[in-house]
Parts: structure tokens; C-alpha cells; sequence
């Protein structure tokens, strides 16, 4: 994922490289200035100690504003590479069949994304930071004494190894908060869709229990986690006090040989902190980085599962016959629906009837690929008799709840296409939702409003029915789409769509006979 971050912009990857070497350059020259100032102070050269002191304060400031801005830079970058992320994601989601959880969803463009803004992207910026510091430091020591460097880089290599210790287990803390995160948003996502029930019914303690069983995984995961960091951090930190006091050490020793002056004890106590505490910078950062691997690794992963191509689709425009064979769906805890072989000719108007749990609407689902069978499959065919791998948006499905999105009236039918404007209201005058929008000022022009719920079930229903007329849909799926509609609006629905050539399949429970004898035939299911 680091290296697909670097790539995403050449530009701002090359200006923050350089940016951060000049500047480091500048924060290095600074710190090798206390040499020549503290020599000056010790001489009684005002002069030249006064020139130096604004030397060092001019070079390091102007260091750390050109690595600063590279920062800003890298943030900038950062935060276009996951917009792009999220795109991609989201269209993973969106492209899937059958289609995950939402929760996944949420918690991959949400919390995982953030994990590895925190954990990965944010530190390799301090770590490009930190080794830029650490190359010219160690370069002006080298200026100064070649065992003295020799003897920094050994406790660089000793540092530098320390997160090996403890990252397989900060990388495991990291998929639990992510696996426990995930799950807590599935419990929010379950419990909340019906809280108007649980409001109804008083059942407040229930919900907090369920949400706070759910919470108390990610609350343990996320202590767990931060138990590791903090282990990471003392053990970098006391290993960087440790070889900061063995170098000043040394380089006590070699001043009392009078093989270094003391100015140079300045210099040296200040790179040996510098290095030091960048060592610990690089070597938490790359702890951090290490314990997201796993994590990126499979957000990448997800991004590259959609094809290039996708498997060529048939139209529905010469299909003929739609046929069920051998079709079995097995639950997982072990209940199992057998279906009998069905075939509907295209045109027919099929009533599809049974008692509850003979799988009427998981038929509709497995129809529309939305769910795989156990067994057995589900074929169509054109005129020719060749199977055909069909478009499945040239199915119409009406479900028992139907689903509408923030717009107006008219583009809840059209599904945000303004081509198909002209035939929205011929087609909500055939579902009797144009007597509908005498209640609204605005007509069909009205903005659906989810928080205020300004539409009844019955027109929500009206405007799935409308959709699948406005999209032309060969095959229609209606699952109780009228149950919320009075009886006389539903006759006349009933009489307008079945007298056209669409092949249409209706679930219902509330129909009168009058209705039940507009349809060609009937299948009833069975347990």
C-alpha cells in the first residue's frame, strides 16, 4: 500500500523527498554550528559567538519550516490517495454478489481506512523525517570522530531490531480492533433497524445489553492494543536512554584525552539526542507500520477482486422461458428448502402462493442472483432455446419493504436519470400514484424526506411499482408490493400492469378473487 501511495502523485512525492533532505540538511548545519559557538564562548569571542547563535537559530528554523511544509504536503497527498481508496472500495461493494454486509462495508471505508492512516501512512512520514535527520547527524559526527559514529551505529542496529519484539503481536491487537469494530457496527446495524419496535415494547434494556456485550470485545481489543504500543514505547524509549548516556560517555572520555575539545561535547550530547530520539521515532513508527500489514494487505486485496471484465450479460429482450431445476437452499442450521421444478413462459402472469416459510421471497432472491442455491440451478432462455446469462436490472423487484433514497418523487422512479423524466408521471399514473400528488405542493417534484418519513408505505410501494414500469423491465419480481395499498388502487394496479407483455410473478396474501382470476395461473409452494 506504501508503495501505491508514493506512486499516486509523482509530484508531491518528489517536492516532499526534497524538501525533507534540504531541510534536514538546514537542521543538521544548525546542530554542527554549538561546535564553533560554544569554542567562541570559551575564547571570550563575543563576535563570532553572537554570528554563530543566529546561524544555528536561522538554519534550524528554516529546516524545520521546509519539513513542516513537506508534512502538509504529505497530509495533502494522504488524503487524496484515500479518497481514492474509499472509491474503489466502495465501488467493490457495490460491484459484489452477493452484496455484503453493510457494517463491512462501513467499518472497511471508516475505521479500517483510519487505522491505516494512523498507523502506517502518518509514520512513514515521520520515518522519511527521521532518516533524513539521522543521515546528515551521523555525517557531521563522522566529521568529528569515526569510532564515535561507529560506535552510534551500533546501537542503531540494537534499536532498530527492537520492534521484531513485540510486532507480531501489535499486528494481531490491530485485527482484533478491526474484526471487533466490524462486528459492533453488525450489532448496531441489527438492533437499531427495529427500534421503533423495541421502543413500542419498552425493551430499552435489552438494547443496551446487546450493544454493550458488542462493545466490551472492541473495548478490550482497543486496551489490548494500546497495552502493546505502550510496551513498544518504553522498551524504544529506555534503549534510547541507555545509548544516549553511552555515547556522551565515550565522548566525555575522549575530551578529558584531550582528543576532542569541549564545544565538541555540545555538538555530540546534542546528535546523540537527536539520533536517538529519531531511532525511537523510526523504530515505533515502524512497529506501527508492520502491525497494519496484514490489514492493508487485505483492503488491497479487496480492491483488485473486481475483474478487469466483466462476464459478458445476455438482454432480456428475446428471453423466452425461465425455469428452475433441482433447486435446494440449505441453512446453516441445517433447515433446508426444496423447490419444485418451475418454468414460466415469457408474458405469463403468475400468481406465487404457499404458506409462510416455503421461500417464496428467497425464490425472488435466488432469481436475481442475490442469493446462490445449495443446489440445483435457475435458467434462462431466449427464443432459440440458449441459455442466457441475463442483465439482472432488467429484472424489476418490488420488495415486501420498499427501498427509497433522499431526492424528489420523480427521482426515486427514474433512479437519478433524467432521460427518463418525460415517462415518470405516464407511469405513476398507471400505479395510482398520480392521485397522490395532490397531497403534495410540489407534486412529483416532492422531496422524499427520510427523517420526517413524508411518504406512507403504500406510496413508497407506488414508486417501486412506477420504477420498474419507467426501466421497461422484462421480468417483474413483486413481493406483497401492494400489501400497504387499499383494495380498490390495487385492482386497478393489478388490471394496468397485467394486461401488458411483461412477464410478471406477484406474491400476495391479500387478494380477492376477483383479482386472483387476472393472472394466467397460479403455483402454490409447499413445505
Amino acid at each position: 500500500m506504501i508503495k501505491s501511495f508514493f506512486k499516486s502523485n509523482y509530484k508531491y512525492t518528489f517536492i516532499f523527498i526534497v524538501s525533507t533532505i534540504v531541510g534536514g540538511a538546514l537542521v543538521a548545519y544548525g546542530s554542527y554550528g554549538w561546535t564553533p559557538a560554544t569554542d567562541s564562548l570559551k575564547n571570550l569571542d563575543t563576535k563570532k559567538f553572537v554570528l554563530w547563535i543566529l546561524m544555528i537559530v536561522v538554519t534550524s528554523a528554516s529546516g524545520r519550516v521546509l519539513q513542516f511544509s513537506a508534512g502538509y504536503l504529505f497530509t495533502k497527498q494522504a488524503q487524496e490517495y484515500f479518497h481514492s481508496l474509499r472509491k474503489k472500495l466502495i465501488n467493490h461493494y457495490y460491484e459484489s454478489t452477493p452484496v455484503d454486509k453493510l457494517s463491512n462495508m462501513q467499518n472497511r471505508v471508516t475505521n479500517d481506512l483510519k487505522i491505516i492512516s494512523d498507523q502506517a501512512l502518518d509514520p512513514v512520514s515521520n520515518v522519511v523525517l527521521c532518516v533524513v535527520d539521522l543521515v546528515f547527524s551521523a555525517y557531521v559526527v563522522l566529521t568529528f570522530n569515526f569510532w564515535l559514529l561507529c560506535l552510534i551505529l551500533i546501537l542503531a542496529v540494537i534499536m532498530l531490531y527492537l520492534p521484531d519484539l513485540l510486532s507480531k503481536q501489535l499486528e494481531k491487537a490491530t485485527n482484533e480492533v478491526s474484526y471487533n469494530y466490524r462486528k459492533y457496527l453488525d450489532t448496531i446495524e441489527k438492533w437499531l433497524a427495529g427500534l421503533a419496535v423495541l421502543q413500542r415494547y419498552c425493551s430499552k434494556t435489552k438494547l443496551f445489553t446487546a450493544l454493550a456485550k458488542s462493545s466490551s470485545g472492541l473495548e478490550k481489543a482497543t486496551v489490548i492494543q494500546n497495552k502493546k504500543s505502550i510496551e513498544l514505547h518504553c522498551l524504544t524509549y529506555t534503549a534510547n536512554m541507555i545509548s544516549q548516556g553511552v555515547v556522551l560517555l565515550a565522548t566525555g572520555l575522549l575530551v578529558l584525552n584531550h582528543q576532542l575539545t569541549l564545544g565538541t561535547l555540545m555538538s555530540i550530547g546534542n546528535f546523540s539526542s537527536l539520533i536517538f530520539s529519531q531511532l525511537v521515532n523510526v523504530t515505533s513508527q515502524i512497529g506501527s507500520i508492520k502491525s497494519t500489514r496484514s490489514l492493508a494487505d487485505n483492503i488491497m486485496k479487496e480492491i483488485r477482486e473486481l475483474p478487469d471484465s466483466e462476464p459478458k450479460e445476455d438482454s432480456l429482450a428475446d428471453f423466452d422461458t425461465l425455469s428452475t431445476h433441482g433447486l435446494v437452499l440449505q441453512y446453516p442450521n441445517g433447515e433446508k428448502i426444496k423447490y419444485p421444478d418451475i418454468k414460466i413462459k415469457a408474458g405469463e402472469k403468475v400468481l406465487l402462493s404457499g404458506d409462510s416459510g416455503t421461500g417464496k421471497s428467497t425464490l425472488f432472491k435466488m432469481i436475481l442472483n442475490e442469493i446462490k442455491p445449495t443446489q440445483g440451478k435457475i435458467v434462462f432462455k431466449d427464443k432459440l432455446g440458449k441459455n442466457l446469462n441475463p442483465i439482472y436490472s432488467q429484472i424489476g423487484y418490488i420488495p415486501q419493504d420498499p427501498i427509497v433514497f433522499p431526492g424528489t418523487i420523480e427521482d426515486n422512479i427514474t433512479m437519478f436519470n433524467s432521460k427518463l423524466n418525460k415517462k415518470a408521471a405516464n407511469c405513476a399514473q398507471k400505479v395510482q400514484l398520480a392521485t397522490d400528488f395532490e397531497k403534495f405542493p410540489d407534486g412529483i417534484k416532492t422531496i422524499v424526506d427520510l427523517d420526517k418519513n413524508n411518504l406512507s408505505g403504500g406510496q413508497r410501494q407506488k414508486i417501486i411499482l412506477a420504477r420498474t414500469e419507467v426501466y421497461n423491465s422484462k421480468i417483474i419480481l413483486i413481493d406483497e408490493g401492494t400489501s400497504a395499498i387499499d383494495s380498490v388502487a390495487t385492482e386497478q394496479i393489478l388490471k394496468n400492469i397485467l394486461k401488458e407483455p411483461t412477464t410478471i410473478i406477484f406474491i400476495a396474501h391479500n387478494l380477492t378473487d376477483e383479482m386472483i382470476q387476472l393472472f394466467d395461473r397460479r403455483i402454490n409452494l409447499s413445505k
